[in-house]
């Protein structure tokens, strides 16, 4: 009776697939290595469809061909177990699984031994499944280790037991990528292993984050975070701080590893320990807001195995303790980090300081085509980094909702200034670029106009950069920077272009330096396309708006006029003296007179047609480059059509 309902709890009413065990034996008896491959790709298909004695051959097929010659047959069979691990519902195949780990663990092939790892956490996941899971539910049936009370409790413990080692033993591993391998996946074996086991695996990945090999012990250290988050969601109030005691003395000693590749995986792990753990503080305190409570629709949710309260994570106790990681060991890491000699430590520390100063919020949805905007700055030598970020921002279908949910408080963000103001003086201009990119973000984090003056300064000191490159990055985020202050509730965007943006616009354009003055040109580019011009400027031609005319739609008067003041500093520099400064005014024009009202669009129009013919009245001095990217502006559709009404309106008046 036993065994039949073992049967019907497996799935196996149906034992259709019978027939076919003779032909495995067969492709599996061959000597062709494709017909014993085949033989075990058989295996998942029919393990549902057999009765338990046909089930016993297959398993005996797949024990030969783990022990094949050939090692592409024996790749193929560990790959067949895993499939075979989501099929088992029955606990008579289950030590027969747990004797395919050990012996993958053993395999000569190190790539093998390297998937036994897989293999071991894969099975402690669905280990539950073989006693108490519901084959009709197929793979959605996981539950986790049981309660002691439970009568399954001692089988699956004991089977943890046997799996345990395995890891063990292929963390210490001849082969680096073995070790690689285990170091890697440590959070998805803690994750499965359940709350009995952190303490070992805890001191598993301790070994491996002080492994004789760099890839080891970056990969180790990349995997802290995960690992943090699978043990402290899932382990009781209280005694979560464990996992975060034992690996920040590790952590600490990393920042001084011999190898900058660690070094920088190290930089990428205290970002997202910092998120974490300022997400766990909760939003109520310094940090603006929480990323564990704006967790997206398609990320893990917390482990069920948790017995935690949602409440509980923004508690007084919680917060404190969990602010003293991260002032005390995150930041001074991030710190010593952005000094690191290496420009690769360096860059990932920005990033990762980027990260945590704008947690992933934004889903990853595809940029919508833009009908009006032909223009291609694949060949625009003033396109740089940061000018994908702005293009996306401007396609954006939604661009009311804040594009950075800010994780740092106040007092991070000042802390970290003085370090970001030093690696702007660095003599790699790539730290010099990615000090700068971080500016966006960091005002996402702020409130107070001071600190936003002082961030300000590291744009404005690189927009006269020796590098290109530079001076265009610090102009965009420059410009790019006032629309994370709107996230705050204020309409602070505008006032940052009308009064920190637009004056270094118009000095740019004044200046004597001609690259100066085609940086003024990018930035007109950057506000008009963003939708970043301010509602309002202090110095506007005041015909535009007349004061009895305020009425419902005078916001949108002085917003043009604002848009005119802009795009009179483009005007300005039609008739520059430097060749180059004439033609990117026809690129800039180019782009933004799609996203221009009608009277703009005139304007515009006018400026081009004007330059065209001084640039023909020159003579042998004209450029045809000029004149080309001018007439390339003019052929856009919406402009030919305001010239031909333009042209007909003419004739007709005469």
């Amino acid at each position: 009776d036993d065994l039949d309902d073992q049967s019907t709890r497996s799935g196996n009413t149906s034992n259709a697939g019978n027939a076919f065990i003779s032909v495995v034996h067969r492709l599996a008896a061959s000597k062709s290595t494709s017909a014993r491959i085949a033989a075990c790709s058989l295996g998942p298909v029919l393990w549902s469809h057999l009765d338990f004695p046909r089930q016993l051959q297959l398993r005996g097929v797949i024990t030969r061909a783990l022990h094949d010659v050939e090692v592409i047959v024996r790749k193929s069979t560990a790959a067949v177990l895993h499939e075979i691990a989501e099929l088992v519902f029955d606990r008579r195949s289950v030590p027969w699984l747990v004797l395919m780990c050990e012996r993958s663990m053993t395999d000569p092939e190190p790539q093998l031994r390297a998937a036994a790892m897989t293999l071991t956490w894969h099975l402690a996941e669905h280990l539950p499944n073989a006693f108490t899971g519901d084959a009709n539910k197929g793979s959605l049936s996981i539950r986790r280790l049981p309660p002691r009370t439970d009568p399954t409790f001692m089988d699956v413990y004991l089977l943890q037991c046997k799996l345990l080692p395995v890891a063990s033993n292929l963390a210490e591993d001849r082969m680096p990528s073995v070790r690689l391998s285990v170091a890697a996946q440590c959070d998805r074996l803690v994750n499965a292993m359940g709350e009995h086991w952190f303490n070992i695996i805890i001191d598993l990945l301790q070994a491996l984050l002080s492994d004789s090999d760099e890839r080891v012990r970056s990969e180790a250290t990349l995997c802290m975070p995960r690992f943090a988050e699978s043990v402290i969601l899932g382990t009781e109030e209280g005694q979560d701080s464990i996992v975060l005691e034992s690996l920040m003395p590790l952590a600490l000693k990393i920042q001084k590893d011999s190898s900058p590749l660690v070094r920088s995986s190290l930089a990428t792990a205290a970002g997202e320990l910092l998120i974490f753990l300022v997400g766990l503080g909760g939003a109520s305190h310094d940090a603006p807001s929480s990323p564990i409570r704006k967790r997206e629709g398609n990320e893990a949710p917390p482990s069920p195995r948790s017995p935690r309260r949602e409440g509980s994570y923004a508690d007084e106790t919680g917060y404190k303790r969990y602010k003293k990681h991260v002032d005390d060991t995150f930041i001074p890491i991030l710190q010593n980090l952005l000094q690191d000699p290496n420009p690769e430590v360096t860059t990932a520390s920005l990033r990762a300081v980027t990260n945590a100063s704008r947690s992933s919020a934004r889903s990853s949805a595809s940029t919508p085509s833009c009908s009006h905007n032909k223009y291609d700055n694949g060949d625009d030598d003033l396109a740089s980094v940061a000018s994908v970020t702005s293009l996306q921002s401007h396609l954006s279908v939604d661009r009311t909702k804040p594009v950075f949910i800010p994780v740092l408080s106040e007092k991070q963000v000042l802390r970290l200034l003085p370090t970001l103001s030093n690696l702007a003086t660095s003599a790699q201009w790539r730290v010099r670029q990615s000090a700068v990119e971080i500016v966006p973000a960091l005002l996402g984090c702020t409130h107070r106009h001071e600190t936003r003056h002082e961030i300000s300064k590291l744009c404005l000191t690189l927009m006269g950069d020796k590098v290109d490159a530079v001076r265009k990055t610090a102009a965009e985020c420059l410009c790019l920077g006032g629309s994370n202050l709107a996230m705050h509730g204020k309409d602070d965007g505008g006032e940052w272009i009308a009064k920190i943006v637009v004056p270094h616009l118009k000095t740019c354009s004044l200046s004597e330096d001609a690259k100066q003055r085609m940086l003024s040109l990018k930035m007109i580019e950057i506000i008009i396309t963003n939708g970043l011009c301010p509602a309002r400027l202090e110095v506007v031609e005041s015909g535009d708006v007349s004061p009895s005319s305020r009425n419902d739609n005078s916001e949108v008067a002085t917003k043009e006029s604002a848009v005119r003041s802009i795009l009179s500093i483009a005007a300005s520099l039609a008739s520059d003296t430097v060749p180059n400064v004439r033609l990117n005014v026809g690129r800039v024009l180019a782009v933004i007179v799609g996203m221009l009202d009608r009277s703009n669009a005139e304007f515009a129009v006018s400026v081009l047609e004007q330059q065209i013919e001084e640039e023909k009245s020159r003579g042998a001095e004209s450029d045809r480059d000029v004149i080309y990217f001018a007439q390339q502006a003019l052929s856009q559709s919406s402009l030919s059509d305001l010239r031909r009404e333009s042209s007909l309106m003419s004739s007709f008046m005469e």
